[in-house]
């Protein structure tokens, strides 16, 4: 009995031991401080001496520019010294008991926040119930291993796309560039040949790489499958990954099989071709079982991986395999609150937001009963919609399951790195319309969860704002990359988010990071974000706040507010010194305002005796023109159409199209006839328009 009960205590000691090891080597992992260095003085050109902290006060665009500056009286760059201020905290390569991490990165397409369990759970937590249950109080689902790598790793709370659509989101998150200067930041742009890829980076560190499914940066090549295009290996556009054969350019096909040493696509309406067999060949099932056999063979081979899972779901169209086709079917979804008001107009929606139908009077209904047939009506697409979308994520659930479990048995689950995120978000009739391209936050806020055990603490809540664009530089510098070895100190416009990652604090929050995002595709927005904020300018409308605190549904529009003033001109700031910058690509076209005109069309309806839903441009067409001398009403609301001009110049600036920046009294004083060639510079300043006409004629 005594000997039974020491190898008893033997193991109790072994078990600590290890448990201390384990502990150790995560806490040995960051023991390359990420501090600034202390006494460290940075000398600006006037000889004054500044410190770290000094820098961490300036803007981002000029931070970042001063973190790069080589200084030659402390032969080093600034950043090697504000370490923490640069975010320049490499901690991953400089532990030398930490093995080589694996990569698995999986990317959804058009994936909607709310239905990964995990942020919905953080959107109650944060805002309520009823403002994470949008399409009504059942209408949830559960996503568990999905969630477990958020439980089990960090989640980015304020990660957003650069562009939500496509083709110029993937291009940032494979090269840590701003689109424009890959080649694709347009849907359907073909990416740069000589674009530097992490994978490629990986790749000459010695990595197996390996891309499956959607890639959608090879131009028009449709569907464009690797197998089928052996060229793309000699002419450069394999982008650093080995295994290209499962990867295909564009398209959203449902079913996959292998004919020879191709692989074919075929669409859902072809799907009895596979009945009994349906797991085996549809999408998500096929390329997370491909991944998965790559990674397999890469650890019998011993080898490092790192394998991108490009899952086409659940972009439409909406449909998915048995038993998920069925799963949601007793589900009923509401259209959320913001997309009812935005379709009444109550009140209406900015200018850069497309309306799935903005006046379906045109087709004998009224807007109430439109919305009414959407909900409930037989017949309706929008509930089919909801419960296949719901089935294609519990699909892609099941398949991160399986994988996680594979990952398990082999003993290689610990030192892989998983991510999940996706290229962009699914509005799902916010704000009246489905799918994306509009900075609204289930359009261009996207998930990204990072599970790494070996090094990141559990059940890390990341708050501070982060984009794609600075996913690269992120993961390599998390995978142990040198920076300075691979030669990539000024390759990448995004930043290391791994000084969040692998920090002691489980809730990183930086109110002072500004990220952005742009409309890419149609040039109709460029925005600004923070955490809790975000600032839109566009060309059809005047600028938006939103203040995610106070308003999460994105309904006020703040920018007007006394109190919201200093976080709107920190925000125009950055916005405007990025566009002029080139650090993202805005085209200004005929001027955008940056501040409110004081002249300036309600969008909402007219609030007309009769009902009847008009709005200012119809004033002088179905709507009598009196209705402005009647009534003063009419008069403010659409100060623009109503025969008696507005004549009174708006505070703040306008953004013109030569880039500069200008409010009326610098228009006032120009050399230049600024308002001749604009509309919209009258429009925002009338009166000193007006008098400088008059002076001309003079």
């Amino acid at each position: 009995t005594m000997n039974f009960i020491s190898f008893l205590l033997f193991l109790l000691l072994v078990d600590s031991s290890l448990c201390l090891i384990k502990h150790k080597r995560r806490t040995n992992k960051v023991s390359q401080e990420c501090v600034n260095e202390k006494g460290f003085k940075i000398i600006r050109p006037n000889g004054k001496l500044k410190s770290c902290f000094w820098l961490k006060k300036r803007k981002t665009s000029k931070r970042d520019k001063l973190c790069n500056q080589w200084q030659k009286e402390s032969q080093m760059r600034i950043r090697d010294a504000c370490r923490k201020t640069c975010n320049n905290c490499s901690e991953v390569p400089n532990d030398p008991g930490l093995p080589k991490p694996n990569l698995v990165m999986i990317l959804t397409d058009e994936q909607n926040i709310r239905t990964l369990s995990t942020y919905r759970n953080y959107m109650v937590e944060k805002y309520g119930e009823d403002k994470a249950d949008v399409w009504g109080p059942d209408a949830k689902m559960s996503t568990p291993n999905i969630d477990s790598l958020a439980n089990e790793g960090a989640m980015f709370t304020n990660f957003y796309t650069v562009a939500p659509v496509c083709t110029p989101s993937r291009a940032s998150f494979m090269s840590g560039m701003y689109p424009h200067k890959t080649g694709a930041d347009k849907n359907h742009g073909r990416m740069d040949g000589d674009i530097t890829t992490f994978a490629q980076v990986l790749n000459d560190q010695g990595y197996k790489t390996s891309y499956l499914g959607k890639w959608h940066l090879d131009g028009t090549e449709f569907p464009g499958w690797a197998s089928n295009v052996p060229e793309w290996v000699s002419n450069g556009r394999s982008f650093g990954f080995d295994e290209n054969k499962y990867r295909f350019n564009r398209g959203h096909w449902k079913y996959f099989r292998e004919e020879g040493d191709s692989v074919v696509g075929y669409d859902f309406f072809q799907e009895e071709l596979f009945n009994g067999n349906h797991e085996a060949h549809y999408s998500t099932d096929f390329l997370f079982d491909k991944g998965t056999e790559f990674i397999e063979n890469s650890l019998k081979s011993g080898e490092n991986f790192a394998v991108v899972l490009s899952i086409p779901d659940p972009h439409s169209p909406n449909s998915i395999r048995p038993p998920y086709d069925t799963m949601y079917k007793d589900i009923h979804f509401n259209i959320p609150d913001t997309g009812k008001r935005a379709l009444r107009r109550d009140p209406a929606p900015p200018g850069w937001q497309q309306l799935i139908a903005d006046r379906p009077d045109g087709f004998g209904l009224s807007m109430d009963q439109y919305i009414n047939d959407l909900e409930d009506s037989p017949s309706s697409w929008w509930q089919d919609y909801m419960q296949q979308y719901f089935g294609m994520v519990s699909c892609i659930d099941d398949n991160v399951g399986k994988l996680m479990q594979m990952l398990k048995e082999k003993g290689a689950d610990d030192n892989t790195i998983v991510v999940f995120t996706s290229d962009h978000g699914e509005m799902g009739m916010e704000h009246g319309k489905i799918e994306k391209g509009s900075p609204f936050e289930t359009s261009a806020k996207i998930p990204l969860l990072v599970r790494y055990p070996a090094a990141i603490p559990k059940g890390k809540i990341i708050e501070t704002a982060y984009s794609s664009v600075d996913f690269a530089p992120t993961i390599l510098d998390l995978m142990g990359v040198s920076f300075e070895t691979a030669g990539l100190n000024s390759h990448f416009e995004g930043v290391k988010a791994s000084g969040d990652i692998l920090s002691d604090d489980l809730n990183p929050a930086d109110d002072d990071k500004i990220i952005f995002s742009v409309d890419y595709v149609k040039g109709k927005w460029a925005s600004a974000m923070m955490r809790g904020y975000k600032y839109i300018i566009g060309r059809f409308d005047a600028p938006w706040l939103f203040d995610l605190n106070l308003d999460p549904d994105e309904i006020v529009n703040y920018a007007d507010s006394h109190s919201h003033q200093v976080i709107k001109n920190k925000l125009q700031t950055a916005l405007v010194e990025a566009i002029m910058n080139n650090l993202i690509y805005y085209d200004i076209g005929l001027d955008v305002y940056l501040d409110s005109p004081q002249c300036l069309d309600s969008r909402d309806i007219l609030p007309l005796e009769d009902g009847r839903r008009k709005i200012c441009k119809d004033i002088g067409n179905t709507v009598s023109v009196d209705i402005c001398l009647e009534d003063n009403i009419f008069l403010n609301f659409c100060p623009l159409t109503c025969p008696e001009k507005c004549s009174i110049d708006s505070e703040g600036k306008i953004l013109l199209r030569n880039g500069q920046a200008m409010s009326c009294s610098q228009i006032a004083i120009s050399d230049t006839d600024i308002c001749s060639a604009s509309k919209k510079t009258r429009t925002f300043c009338p009166a000193t328009c007006q008098m400088n006409e008059n002076a001309s004629i003079q």
